[in-house]
């Protein structure tokens, strides 16, 4: 009888791909636990119960030695610190503050999903070209911190709060909504869009100069061959550190050799060892700035979709991650509100860590606390922020052209892997609407937001009778 009651219960709770995404464990349904015997052993199990496993596939549930769980750990960090690091130092943010929040909003995402989603929260670069038009920053080795942010932190907390939204929504009715609104080949589209944006941007600025365009040449050239040649598939996944690194050594030796600029080292010298991580209270809410803003809603929420569906891609014998996307909506806005309110970029889970998962095997996420806690723990390290500040123009910009054509391949790969169809005149329409900003009112565009927005339209109208069909199906 018993076991006719759970399989009853089991049944009825068992949910379609974007439906809603809770779900109640089976233990907790028995007809003879009482309403707050199950609350209590609700929350009892809400945190995974690691149990150690030491070989093969590492699942969620389990953990690898707390050795291992610390190395690993660090590995994660180093996939995320050339989008940590090196996108904050590009809008001119401190390096220091955006590592710290970068951990402190993983723990709070691991919070919020109980410990079940195996990502970590990193800078999201869609956010590049956005706050470049707000504050107008122009990134030089001393150009220092950008002073024109309040109005990005107003924005983003207005985007937080949506964002926040939209999460309940999503945890009570499912995600299939924004399938619809979102296919592969609208989320294709406006991540090409934002890699051909940026791309540009950043090749006006190496080729200011001959010696920043030989120095971005060396940088670019460098983390590409070390992406194909290294000996290691981990040291090829840090290969836009590694390729910085040698473009700054390269760079180094010139100056000295009087062939180009010499470094300005006078701030790592004068900077602690120890400081607290820089936490920019004024915020300023601007109609503009806000209205620049709301795309990023709709890339945070197709960059997240589609990395939660490539985690459990590549998870095996592992229970459905998916009826987790509510809870990690959730998690992904609290941490970009936490960093509007602390002065640093806006989250996202990061792609980078996904490679990482895959290449390890190792799905615990014990390892992902680990990685947030050492990523705070480096927050503290003032010189590491002066170093990562004297990094000269050629070299950041031969990195962050490399790492904005990642972005549009991203793109590129949605379309692919998900093989939408080319025959037809939809997607090259879709693509093409980029780079021309738009003023409606108090809504104001640069050429990321208009393509988000043409994009989701323009596919709801070409599709025709599906979308209307769709709108008027009953549920």
């Amino acid at each position: 009888m018993n076991n006719d009651i759970r399989s009853t219960y089991s049944n009825s709770t068992r949910r379609e791909n974007g439906s809603p995404t809770e779900k109640y464990d089976e233990e907790d349904l028995r007809p003879n636990y009482s309403r707050k015997q199950r609350l209590a052993n609700k929350l009892k199990n809400y945190f995974p119960h690691y149990s150690l496993q030491t070989s093969g596939v590492v699942k969620i549930k389990e953990r690898p030695t707390w050795i291992l769980c610390i190395a690993y750990g660090m590995q994660h960090v180093l996939a995320m610190f050339s989008g940590v690091i090196i996108l904050p130092l590009i809008l001119g943010y401190d390096s220091n503050t955006s590592l710290f929040f970068s951990g402190l909003s993983t723990i709070v995402f691991f919070i919020v999903t109980g410990g079940r989603v195996p990502a970590y929260l990193g800078c999201s670069g869609s956010a590049t070209s956005i706050i470049l038009s707000i504050t107008g920053y122009d990134y030089t080795s001393s150009s220092g911190l950008n002073p024109n942010t309040s109005q990005v932190q107003g924005a983003m907390l207005i985007l937080s709060i949506l964002y926040t939204i939209v999460a309940v929504i999503v945890i009570i009715f499912g995600y299939a909504w924004l399938e619809f609104l979102m296919p592969p080949v609208v989320t294709g589209s406006i991540i090409t869009s934002i890699g051909i944006h940026l791309a540009f941007i950043s090749y006006s600025e190496i080729t200011k100069s001959p010696f920043d365009s030989y120095m971005s040449a060396v940088t670019a050239g460098s983390i590409i061959l070390i992406s194909i040649y290294a000996p290691t598939k981990s040291l090829r996944r840090i290969s836009l550190l590694l390729g910085a690194i040698i473009g700054y050594a390269v760079h180094a030796i010139c100056g000295t050799k009087n062939i180009g600029p010499t470094i300005n080292y006078s701030e790592i010298v004068s900077s602690p060892w120890l400081r607290a991580p820089t936490i920019h209270y004024n915020i300023e809410f601007n109609e503009h700035s806000i209205g620049m803003m709301m795309p990023l809603l709709i890339i945070l929420l197709a960059e997240n979709l589609g990395h939660m569906k490539a985690i459990e891609s590549i998870m095996t014998n592992e229970k459905p991650l998916m009826k987790y996307v509510g809870r990690a909506y959730l998690g992904d806005a609290f941490g970009c509100m936490m960093a509007s309110l602390g002065g640093t970029l806006p989250f996202t889970t990061y792609a980078d860590n996904i490679g990482v998962l895959s290449v390890t095997q190792v799905f615990s996420t014990l390892v992902i606390l680990c990685a947030a806690v050492i990523a705070m723990l480096l927050g503290f390290f003032a010189k590491f922020s002066a170093i990562v500040g004297s990094i000269p123009a050629g070299v950041l910009g031969g990195v962050t052209l490399i790492l904005y054509s990642l972005i549009t391949i991203t793109g590129i790969k949605i379309w692919v892997d998900n093989k939408v169809d080319f025959n037809g005149g939809i997607p090259v329409v879709l693509a093409a609407v980029i780079q021309t900003p738009l003023k409606l009112g108090i809504l104001q565009l640069d050429g990321i937001g208009v393509a988000t927005f043409l994009s989701i339209i323009l596919h709801q109208l070409l599709r025709g009778h599906e979308f209307l069909k769709h709108c008027m199906r009953r549920n």
